[in-house]
């Protein structure tokens, strides 16, 4: 069994992303893009939905993934990339992170896993791709990824609304419970406080403009006044996600490319091949190295069917996926 090599179109993927939502071998990529990574697109009626650049990117990062440094950025200049996008991501870097695809022996060995692709009537080369493109956006965005999180004021506003309801009150030091109460008087009295010290706030960003800095500076705040996305990203710190929420990601995006699709056994076949859409995701959890060979089994070792991905996406069910920005797809969710 041999995948079909996808084919380098050698144009310029950044202004000329749409040309690989026409190549074959990236059907599956551009279902699953499109929904996930959508492009937008400024027009004079607002913003509009257009077709993602995610396909476009993930075959040029394919096609250079054996090339150097120095054979990547000057593949780049060829094609016509704008300097600006080479200078920003393609220059030769030390902390280029090439794609990963050193688990396509471990896919095309795993006779459950390609028998089961079989029954849901899958072109095996595309949806390497897919498999390979899903892998290498979840590690753009979780490992070694630029720290997205909550502004001071998202982060103040969250801690205010909860103090507004809380029973007790506990802190910490140097991760050992320091204090601890529950008494109603000492609780309402911290309320009042905030209460206070937000009003405070509230009327100083909402009056004059001019002197905004200096009263702020007065009450000790100058640093937090309402601030836009890019305050709220550091390209300094880094952040990996955690496994359990690199296998939320990816469930979440094969669920949606398996949601409309069956599979159908062929009447009197020899091998027994498992339809269960989690059993099939589970595999290819084990196929990237997510986890070991327990997500690949479909029963444990009492017999009873194979449950650990169900069980571990019921854990986050009411959880909020984490903020996130990638490194060379260029979104940020």
């Amino acid at each position: 069994m041999e995948i079909e090599e996808l084919p380098d179109l050698k144009i310029d993927w950044f202004n000329n992303y749409y040309e690989y939502q026409n190549v074959p071998l990236l059907e599956y990529v551009c279902e699953v893009a499109n929904k996930f990574l959508p492009s937008v697109e400024d027009t004079t009626e607002g913003m509009m939905f257009v077709a993602s650049n995610a396909p476009a990117i993930f075959a040029n990062r394919y096609t250079e993934r054996n090339l150097s440094d120095e054979e990547r950025y000057e593949r780049d200049k060829a094609i016509g990339l704008p300097i600006g996008v080479i200078g920003k991501h393609y220059k030769p870097n030390p902390s280029y992170r090439k794609l990963d695809d050193s688990f396509k022996d471990k896919f095309l060995n795993n006779k459950d896993l390609q028998n089961t692709i079989e029954a849901f009537g899958l072109d095996i080369s595309k949806f390497w791709y897919l498999l390979l493109f899903v892998y290498d956006f979840i590690e753009d965005i979780g490992t070694n990824a630029p720290l997205l999180g909550k502004s001071v004021l998202e982060d103040f506003n969250s801690f205010h609304t909860n103090l507004l309801e809380a029973t007790s009150i506990t802190l910490k030091k140097n991760n050992r419970k320091s204090y601890a109460t529950e008494r109603e008087d000492t609780i309402r009295i911290i309320q009042a406080a905030l209460q206070h010290f937000v009003k405070t706030y509230n009327d100083i960003i909402h009056g004059d403009k001019e002197t905004m800095i200096e009263q702020l500076n007065n009450i000790g705040l100058e640093g937090c006044v309402p601030n836009d996305l890019l305050s709220k990203i550091s390209f300094e710190e880094k952040f990996s996600l955690d496994i359990s929420y690199k296998k939320w990601k990816f469930t979440d995006m094969f669920q949606f490319f398996l949601e409309n699709r069956k599979a159908t056994i062929k009447p009197n076949a020899k091998m027994k091949v498992s339809k269960d859409k989690m059993m099939f995701i589970s595999r290819l959890i084990y196929t990237v190295g997510y986890d070991g060979k327990r997500y690949n089994e479909e029963y444990d070792a009492e017999g009873n069917p194979n449950r650990m991905l169900s069980n571990l996406l019921r854990r986050y069910r009411n959880e909020q996926f984490p903020s996130v920005i990638a490194n060379y797809y260029m979104v940020v969710s």
